[in-house]
Formats: C-alpha cells, structure tokens, sequence
C-alpha cells in the first residue's frame, strides 16, 4: 500500500509540473504574440523628420506630426564631428514639435548607429499630443523612442552650425507645413555660430534643392541670429 501511495504521489507531482509547465509555455507564447503585434515607433525631432532623410538610413513608415511635453531642443556638439547637430533634454516646463514614424524592430538597430552619441529611451505616449484632427494616433501597447542628448548642451558648444543640415530639418518641416518649420525654430536655442556651408556641406546626408531662399526668408523672420550666419 506504501508503494502505491508512493507511486501516485510521483504521477500527482508529474501532472502538477507539466500543467506548470504548459501554463509557463503559454505565457512566453502570449507574450511573443504581444512583441510581434506591438509597433515601434521614433520620435523625430531633427534630421529625421525630413521623409527623404529616414529613408535613407532604413526601412520608416509615414510621419505622424506631434508636439512632445517635457523636452526641450538644443545645438549641441559630438566629438570627432566638424558641425553640430541638434539634441533634446529632459525639461518639464519645455515642449518640442517632431513627427513619429513606424519602425521595424530588426531596422532600429540602424537607427542606433546613425545616432550615435545619443542614448535611446523610451517616452511616454501621455507626453504626446497630435497636430493635425482626425490624425492616427498610437495604441497603449506601442513603444515610443526618442534619442536623448547625454550632456549639458551650454558645454557643447565647440562646432559651428551646418546649414546643409538645417536645410534637411526645414525641408521636413515643410512636408507638414510652414506654421511646423516657425515652431521648429522657435522652439530650438542655442543659435551661436551659424555657418552658411550650402556650397561645401559639412552634413555627409545634404539634400540638393532649389528652396534656398524660401528657406533663408522664414530664417530671416524667426531666428534673429540669421544676420550674423556667415560664408
């Protein structure tokens, strides 16, 4: 009799653990199921709003205009680079315009490498608010990332700023619309040393155009630090 308990006790044990078992299996295959579906999308607030630009890096679905609380946009510079790019940080009484575009998980490993020098982190969809009425707007389960600027920007300060690259960004603005490109600049600081490189572009992602002085006019009435851009 000591031995037949003994043996049932073994075979209650051995369902107990392949009912475990099945209901952790399940669980992983539930949460691979909530990855495959989830969407991964980049906050793009510079060189990356401009659709021409992102192509150009990797595989980026259309733009979703949006307005980010808690950021604020800087010129800021990276050792070994010759001009400066711009760069966010965190600020709760700043916001900051950009578009988010759709990435696919195996493309964001390329978007890390075009961003070096940045760190990735996630941002909350409750800081976000969409431009334009009737727009797309994320469900809860996609993840939001956004390309923070390590430093303080007041110390990196050391390169000029590169027009070509500007002209990327405005270019991209336009694809919204004028009223998006004013925010842009209105909303970005740090001007000093401006660099007119329209000739000779120091941005290796210069984009030929024929919009230099539509580009120039909306400079003209926004940033006051246009008239000292120099040749």
């Amino acid at each position: 009799m000591s031995c037949y308990r003994l043996l049932l006790s073994l075979l209650n044990s051995m369902v107990q653990s392949l009912r475990s078992q099945r209901k952790h299996c399940l669980l992983i295959k539930q949460q691979l199921i909530v990855m495959m579906v989830a969407k991964q999308y980049i906050f793009a607030y510079g060189s990356l709003i401009n659709s021409a630009s992102r192509r150009v890096t990797g595989t980026a679905g259309n733009s979703i205009p949006v307005r980010v609380q808690g950021l604020k946009r800087y010129w800021v510079s990276f050792a070994g680079t010759n001009m400066r790019a711009v760069g966010v940080r965190p600020d709760k009484d700043s916001d900051c315009n950009g578009v988010l575009f759709e990435v696919p998980q195996e493309e964001l490993a390329k978007f890390d490498i075009r961003e070096r020098g940045y760190v990735r982190h996630t941002l909350s969809q409750e800081q976000v608010s969409y431009l334009l009425p009737g727009q797309y707007k994320l469900s809860d389960d996609n993840t939001i990332w956004v390309y923070i600027y390590p430093e303080d920007p007041h110390k990196a300060q050391f390169n000029p700023i590169s027009q070509a690259y500007l002209d990327v960004i405005l270019l991209g603005c336009l694809e919204v619309d004028e009223s998006y490109a004013r925010e842009f600049l209105e909303t970005t600081h740090l001007w000093q040393d401006w660099h007119n490189d329209r000739l000779q572009p120091r941005y290796p992602r210069a984009i030929k155009h024929h919009q230099q002085h539509r580009l120039d006019a909306l400079l003209a009435t926004c940033c006051d630090e246009f008239t000292a851009r120099y040749n």
